[in-house]
């Protein structure tokens, strides 16, 4: 064999090398190239081996982070109110006819109570003076409410006639964040419900679910 193609062979041999050894080296800008691919493994300064995995970056070069919520479970807020009523003394109804009056006011004042827990109640009143000696002084309550997915746990009647029912409504699950909004539950309109009625020939425009007077 003659100089010239053992040299070339030992030429050859020499970039093969070099090729290999560039393997595992990685470019001076940290790209991924054809002459230092990222397989995964980097040589640190000490021989040790680290693993490095690829940031997600957008199109502007900014590191795409995911923001991790932490979503705590809990338990639905359930709301239990009872309403009583006495047994009417109207001669002209019948006696079972007496008593279903009575049950209906009996869940319509538990419906009243519920609502007051909920959403509370308004408190209007009047004072009248003459010469400086009150002459009347009036105090109205009235609870304006719609309810939904409230229902009647339980009914009973007492030894004296009157009767006892107990109901109950699982708030939503905005409630909490219903109350603590700097708007309120009246004002928000992500805390509000639409009634599913329509008042025709009312006086006032907005329906009131109960209506008493303290005098």
């Amino acid at each position: 064999m003659t100089l010239s193609p053992r040299i070339l062979l030992i030429a050859m041999g020499a970039i093969l090398l070099a090729g290999c050894q560039n393997l595992n080296q990685q470019g001076s800008t940290g790209e991924c190239t054809s002459v230092a691919p990222c397989n995964g493994n980097t040589v640190g300064s000490f021989g040790t081996t680290a693993n490095t995995y690829n940031t997600p970056t957008t199109q502007n070069g900014a590191v795409n982070a995911n923001n991790t919520i932490a979503v705590i479970k809990q338990e639905p807020i359930v709301v239990t109110a009872t309403g009583y009523a006495a047994l009417t003394t109207n001669k002209r109804l019948s006696k079972s006819q007496a008593r279903i009056m009575t049950l209906r006011s009996s869940m319509l004042d538990a419906y009243r109570n519920l609502s007051e827990r909920v959403y509370g109640l308004k408190i209007d009143g009047s004072s009248s003076l003459s010469n400086m000696v009150i002459q009347n002084d009036e105090l109205r309550t009235y609870v304006d409410a719609y309810l939904v997915g409230a229902k009647v746990v339980s009914q009973r009647e007492h030894e004296d006639g009157t009767f006892e029912t107990v109901v109950e409504m699982a708030l939503q699950e905005n409630f909490r964040q219903c109350v603590t909004s700097s708007q309120g539950i009246n004002t928000d309109p992500n805390c509000q419900v639409n009634p599913g009625y329509q008042a025709i020939n009312v006086e006032s425009s907005r329906p009131t679910t109960n209506f008493y007077s303290i005098d």
